[in-house]
């Protein structure tokens, strides 16, 4: 079961210009924060990491959830207010990494204010920013979910670039005490762990889920536990699929290359053609151990008459033809010859058709 999110904050204010809010604002601040955090209430201190592979992770995840919006497979990432998983306060649309200044640096979001979020913003009912993020055992940001945070009015980040400021700054930014924004961690546990999970216990199951990348059984971005349980599940089809498809190929190529063995037998006078028992049998022999059975079927003698009776491939070399074709000729000879008798007449017959009477 997902444990409780955590809740956290980055200290912000909202970027504004005199007529809108800023299209972007600063989602997280670069370097190493150790912040106060809440889960189900109680307090917890937790330590976040922001560099470049932050925003590279957080992109990622954004790119996959807004394909998968695009084909109707899920819900769009948006960012709300205060946390309540309703109404849209914007829409991110691009995250990128703009450096270590603390102010003007760290993961920022290109994003779309809906109406709700702009006049939240130029009305300063809202003041601070929170993101949503997990977090692994090592501080690593590893994804987020569709509602990637909101806006808010708490802080615990002290470090970051304020969410709006003055519409008119003096130019000595010291005079002006800046609007500290909240910039709650939302934080949801990363794999059916308790929110942070800094045990040793927790490494085999980063382990296993970096194996399952590797592996392309997992997309890179997947981080909530029901993504990664039906993706997982998904793959694990996809296999049972691929291995009943090449058991069923490698089982038609095995009775194709038992078949061509017995016929080489057939041919060479081991078996007899008619016989589908025989046949039958050495197949199946074959199937169960091939190296036994083509051992044992190589023992076999050569019955001369078999392999006089299924020399070639022309259909008139069969049994029934053969003897037909012998009466024929036997009946030739004997029409032009009436007074011969049997003897005579085979004698010729064999001599003027050899192949007949071999």
């Amino acid at each position: 079961m997902t444990a409780a999110p955590l809740h956290a904050a980055f200290s912000n204010r909202l970027e504004s210009t005199a007529s809108s809010p800023s299209p972007e604002l600063q989602y997280m601040p670069p370097g190493r924060h150790r912040i106060r955090a809440s889960q189900g209430g109680k307090p917890l201190s937790v330590e976040v990491a922001v560099d470049a592979q932050t925003a590279v992770t957080l992109q990622t995840f954004l790119a996959a959830r807004l394909a998968a919006a695009a084909e109707g497979r899920d819900d769009r990432p948006f960012f709300d207010f205060n946390h309540e998983d309703r109404e849209a306060s914007a829409w991110p649309t691009e995250f990128y990494w703009a450096g270590d200044d603390p102010q003007g640096g760290g993961v920022r979001a290109r994003l779309e204010w809906s109406d709700a979020g702009k006049r939240a913003v130029e009305g300063r009912t809202f003041r601070r920013f929170s993101p949503t993020f997990h977090l692994d055992a090592s501080g690593q940001i590893t994804g987020s979910e569709i509602n990637m945070g909101g806006l808010v009015n708490r802080a615990a980040f002290k470090r970051i670039a304020p969410l709006f400021a003055s519409e008119i700054e003096p130019s000595d930014s010291a005079s002006v005490r800046p609007l500290n924004l909240n910039f709650p961690l939302r934080l949801a546990a990363p794999l059916c762990g308790a929110g942070v999970d800094t045990t040793p216990a927790a490494k085999p199951i980063q382990t296993l889920l970096s194996t399952l990348r590797t592996l392309a059984l997992i997309e890179a971005s997947a981080t909530e536990e029901l993504d990664l349980v039906a993706q997982i599940t998904r793959s694990v089809a996809a296999l049972k699929s691929e291995i009943t498809d090449l058991k069923s190929s490698l089982a038609t190529q095995a009775r194709q290359r038992a078949e061509s063995v017995v016929d080489t037998a057939v041919r060479a006078g081991r078996l007899a053609a008619k016989d589908a028992d025989s046949r039958g049998f050495w197949i199946d022999a074959m199937l169960r151990d091939e190296a036994k059975a083509v051992k044992a079927l190589d023992a076999l003698p050569v019955n001369p008459v078999l392999a006089r009776l299924t020399t070639g491939t022309d259909t008139a070399a069969s049994p029934a033809n053969l003897i037909t074709r012998q009466e024929q000729k036997l009946a030739a000879v004997r029409a032009t010859h009436p007074a011969a008798d049997f003897q005579t007449i085979y004698a010729k017959a064999k001599a003027e058709s050899p192949d007949l009477f071999r």
